[in-house]
């Protein structure tokens, strides 16, 4: 099962990039807030955060027999790391962008 639980926090680690992707793309020229909601958001980035969030915690609960309490800890660089990457990249070239 621990194999399996690896599968799902790469899938939530996909699932969260592809979100905070189409939540870039729906706020075009628009910074995306880091505490609170972005101004606009589509529904399957909705539903691939939600799908991200359910994959992390199940593969998280099928991985812990193996690598112990520290699968959090790893749940939070792998998933949450790519999340805010993605989200300030996007900030910088829209603060970039209107510095021009």
């Amino acid at each position: 099962m621990f194999i399996v639980g690896l599968i799902m926090i790469v899938a939530s680690a996909v699932c969260s990039v592809a979100a905070v992707r189409l939540t870039s793309k729906t706020n075009p020229g628009v910074l995306i807030p880091l505490m609170s909601n972005p101004p606009s958001r589509s529904r399957l980035g909705t539903a691939l955060t939600f799908g991200a969030l359910a994959l992390m915690i199940w593969g998280g609960n099928l991985a812990d027999d193996v690598i112990g309490p520290w699968v959090f800890a790893i749940l939070v660089v792998v998933v949450l790391g790519p999340y805010l990457v993605v989200r300030f990249w996007h900030n910088r070239t829209v603060s970039a962008a209107a510095a021009r």
